[in-house]
């Protein structure tokens, strides 16, 4: 995760796409702020230009625990703005799973706020 988390704040689509299996599949469930609810991305190139474009913006990128996991949290002015968990296959990451709707990250956002 911490090797996802450089490339991630550095903005390194290449050093992203490494990490990624062949066959990756990110889920982005995105609560509408997206033209759809929920988006399947397929394929290293879609998943990696995803990616970078989370932090596009400047978010902090940190490594939490997301059900039971090592996950990243992506921080915008003392918010979460979004949550990854991933799964590995062959020493490379094979489904990514993004939450940034705000309805699902209500519970990360109280635990901030003490």
């Amino acid at each position: 995760m911490e090797e996802l988390r450089l490339a991630l704040a550095a903005g390194d689509r290449a050093g992203i796409r490494s990490m990624l299996h062949p066959d990756v599949v990110m889920i982005i469930d995105s609560g509408g702020r997206m033209p759809q609810s929920s988006t399947a991305v397929d394929g290293p190139h879609t998943a990696s230009a995803e990616l970078a474009a989370l932090v596009a913006t400047g978010p902090t990128v940190s490594i939490a625990s997301i059900n039971g996991s090592a996950g990243l949290v992506l921080e915008r002015d003392g918010a979460v703005v979004a949550a990854v968990s991933v799964e590995s296959r062959s020493g490379l990451l094979s489904r990514i799973w993004v939450v940034c709707n705000p309805d699902k990250l209500t519970h990360w956002n109280r635990r901030r706020d003490g």
